[in-house]
């Protein structure tokens, strides 16, 4: 629809705009003098095995105010010891490991997928940690091959999960046994079929995927039309707000989800049951329109160019606990399907969660070095 098309009309300009912020951070270019050589197969072990642990063994916190989101941002530690492994593989050509480490990485997407239902969660840490490839291969011919063959092969697996979302989703919400899970999500590969034009049905489940830019230009036009106003920044001063701890703060008016900002902006009426997520594209437009756009998604790519930068800089002088320090708070700002509650009270969590990790790791290797020592001795 005409409303679609204005809402993909923001999210280029945006795309742009997010490109040049990242070339801003990266304008002076910082040399690394010096790879530092330390036990870099230990800090990867530690990432993997520590961010499971969060995730899988400590799920009963999240339902905490704060902790909770402490625990949640911290479990993403798992991807770091993920890439620079993944990385170092390839670098080298062990093809051995760079099985290992692919394996590592489906990990948490396949039971993403089998225990809640969501194919999207597990697609965004794949496409972190293999990000990182992308400026390790130095052939750009490889490069470019590598990212049209996973957005072709992604676009095609997204089109056939879609159309089996409903009955995967039934089975995991429902509590089915886990064959039944896995019956239900083999599906999408057994029915898989490539994009065609002419199919009704994956036409469908694109348009109905499209739905975000269908919102940004829905609150554009009712903008324009004068039956809303502009926020002048209100849900940024809510993401401001995001960073006081509910647990200072159990009657905090702000929420993540963002169903209300939505439905106030498009004039839909939203079930309150779900996340209605207003996105990166929508909550900068419906504030200052299209300058709160290009400013916005400057300001992101310049802020997760500059903590990739440092984190890259850390991870080279062998540094990891400064590492944690850049690296969540990075991930934690790649939500854009997110609003500014999220992206900011994230990177607050992420932040928490990366000083913790950097007193554990320091603590780690300190109670190692102890322990070579009395050997030796």
């Amino acid at each position: 629809s005409d409303l679609t098309e204005l809402g993909m009309r923001f999210a280029a300009i945006g795309t742009i705009c997010f490109g040049i912020g990242v070339w801003l951070a990266r304008f002076s270019k910082v040399e690394v003098t010096e790879y530092r050589s330390v036990n870099r197969e230990y800090f990867w072990v530690f990432c993997l095995i520590a961010g499971w642990i969060f995730i899988y063994g400590l799920s009963s916190l999240h339902s905490i105010p704060s902790l909770g989101a402490a625990v949640d941002k911290g479990g993403a530690v798992w991807m770091l010891g993920v890439m620079l492994g993944l990385r170092a593989a390839v670098l080298r050509s062990d093809f051995k490991w760079v099985g290992i480490w692919l394996a590592a990485l489906m990990v948490y997407p396949v039971l993403m997928l089998l225990l809640g239902g969501f194919l999207s969660y597990g697609t965004t840490t794949i496409i972190i940690v293999l990000s990182v490839l992308t400026i390790s291969i130095r052939s750009h011919w490889r490069v470019a091959a590598g990212i049209i063959v996973v957005a072709v092969l992604g676009f095609n697996l997204f089109l056939s999960y879609f159309q089996h979302r409903d009955e995967i989703r039934d089975a995991v919400w429902g509590g089915a046994p886990l064959e039944d899970r896995i019956d239900a999500s083999m599906n999408m590969f057994r029915d898989f079929e490539w994009f065609d034009p002419s199919n009704e049905m994956q036409l469908i489940a694109l348009d109905l995927r499209l739905n975000q830019n269908y919102f940004v230009g829905l609150a554009a036009t009712r903008i324009r039309d004068g039956k809303v106003k502009y926020l002048y920044g209100r849900s940024l001063w809510e993401g401001l707000l995001s960073l006081v701890p509910r647990i200072l703060w159990p009657d905090k008016p702000v929420f993540a989800g963002s169903p209300g900002i939505v439905a106030e902006m498009t004039g839909l009426i939203l079930s309150e049951s779900t996340s209605w997520g207003v996105g990166n594209v929508m909550e900068f437009y419906i504030n200052f329109g299209i300058p709160g756009v290009v400013v916005g998604f400057l300001v992101l790519g310049w802020l997760l160019g500059m903590l990739d930068q440092k984190a890259a800089l850390a991870e080279a002088d062998g540094d990891f606990g400064r590492l944690f320090l850049f690296f969540l708070p990075a991930v934690a700002l790649i939500q854009p399907n997110g609003s500014m509650v999220e992206l900011v009270g994230g990177s607050a969590a992420a932040l928490v969660a990366a000083h913790g990790w950097k007193w554990a790791w320091v603590l780690w290797t300190r109670q190692g070095a102890h322990a070579v020592m009395m050997r030796n001795a």
